[in-house]
């Protein structure tokens, strides 16, 4: 089963050394997984997406 724990806009800017502004323009640009909506107004990201996300990129990286 997946990990549900839901990484915040801001948690997940810290955690990749980007402003607020950069993760929502990634995720318009298609180069975040979907997110997830928590309420109303809240949306954000499961953990285990986010870090499939960074092992694909490392990934991705060693081959190029």
């Amino acid at each position: 089963m997946k990990n549900l724990r839901i990484i915040r806009a801001n948690e997940l800017a810290e955690l990749l050394s980007v402003s607020i502004t950069t993760i929502f323009r990634m995720y318009k640009n298609g180069d975040l997984p979907p997110k997830v909506k928590i309420s109303k107004r809240a949306v954000g990201w499961t953990e285990s997406d986010i870090e499939e996300w960074i092992q694909e990129r490392t990934i991705d990286k060693e081959i190029n």
